[in-house]
């Protein structure tokens, strides 16, 4: 409903009458009637002109003469001649529809090379290691002047900071996201073991009970001891040690290098590690579902043009990764 309060440019003659119209009355289709009725001076150009039936337009009129409470249109012969009122309130009327309709345009996205804006994500080491390297080289080139702000919070606040607005978008894996957000995939992930090349399990043949039965490392950073691999083991009548937890994924690497550990992780993450040429990879010898990384942002972020591009781009930027 666009009240009748939009239309108080200017002051006219008719002031009383303004006063006394009831805003709930006046719509944006009453208001579009009004200006084909003044332009066409005939309803039934008028009806034409709008793409609605003759009945449909009169109607209109009778509504708009009991709104205004004026004639606003008098016949004459085949014309219909604007009253005082109608003129009065012809410019009113006309700029508020040129204001509605401007205002209903859709809005190009800002130029990125012009986006001057600080992001705030949250994400933890995955992300940051896979996500952050091809995104950081897109911004630079298409948006340079966009700064980001990453830091870890736990998948259980990072909604409340979201609907707070002091996060913009949450990077992470999400088993459940709240009807409240939207989210996208920034890939799907399988898991790879980790051992060091020189350990002596690796001259044994390699076997769901061979895999159940090493030390194991585990990233976890909530602290937790067991997920997707011992529910996968624990379907095969196995179970594992995990001899070590720990928060990040880059102590991973040097942890492997250095103890008799087997760690298993995302298979982006295996690879970059493994090009250490004293790391081995493999994938598990067990059945294990994927995962997914998803970027997370509030629905009313769905209006926020600059913040659905960066969304973008951290899916493109994910699908490098």
């Amino acid at each position: 409903m666009l009240g009748y309060a939009a239309l108080q440019f200017q002051s006219t003659p008719h002031e009383s009458i303004i006063d006394a119209v009831n805003i709930r009355e006046v719509d944006l289709n009453l208001l579009k009637a009004f200006e084909a009725l003044y332009a066409e001076r005939n309803v039934s150009r008028a009806a034409a002109r709008l793409g609605i039936g003759q009945p449909a337009t009169s109607n209109a009129l009778s509504r708009l003469r009991a709104t205004f409470a004026d004639e606003l249109f008098l016949r004459d012969g085949r014309r219909m001649v604007p009253t005082p009122v109608a003129e009065d309130l012809a410019a009113p009327i006309g700029r508020a529809l040129e204001a509605a309709r401007e205002a209903l345009l859709p809005r190009p996205p800002p130029a990125p090379a012009l986006l001057r804006r600080k992001f705030n994500l949250s994400g933890g080491d995955y992300a940051s290691m896979t996500v952050l390297p091809p995104l950081l080289r897109r911004l630079r080139v298409q948006a340079p002047l966009v700064d980001l702000r990453l830091r870890f919070i736990e998948k259980d606040r990072a909604f409340d900071l979201l609907d707070e607005g002091r996060l913009d978008l949450a990077i992470g894996v999400f088993p459940r996201v709240p009807k409240r957000m939207r989210s996208a995939t920034v890939f799907e992930e399988r898991f790879r073991c980790l051992i060091h090349r020189d350990h002596p399990a690796l001259l044994e043949p390699i076997s769901p009970a061979w895999y159940a039965g090493l030390p194991h490392l585990l990233i976890t950073e909530r602290g937790d001891e067991v997920g997707a691999v011992d529910e996968a083991l624990a379907a095969l009548g196995l179970s594992r040690r995990v001899v070590l937890t720990v928060p990040s994924a880059l102590a991973a690497r040097r942890l492997i290098l250095e103890s008799d550990l087997i760690a298993t992780i995302g298979e982006r993450l295996a690879r970059l590690f493994a090009q250490d040429p004293s790391i081995a990879t493999f994938p598990p010898p067990i059945e294990i579902p994927p995962w997914r990384m998803s970027v997370v942002c509030t629905q009313r972020g769905r209006s926020d043009k600059a913040l659905m591009w960066l969304m973008a781009r951290i899916v493109d930027a994910g699908r490098e990764a």
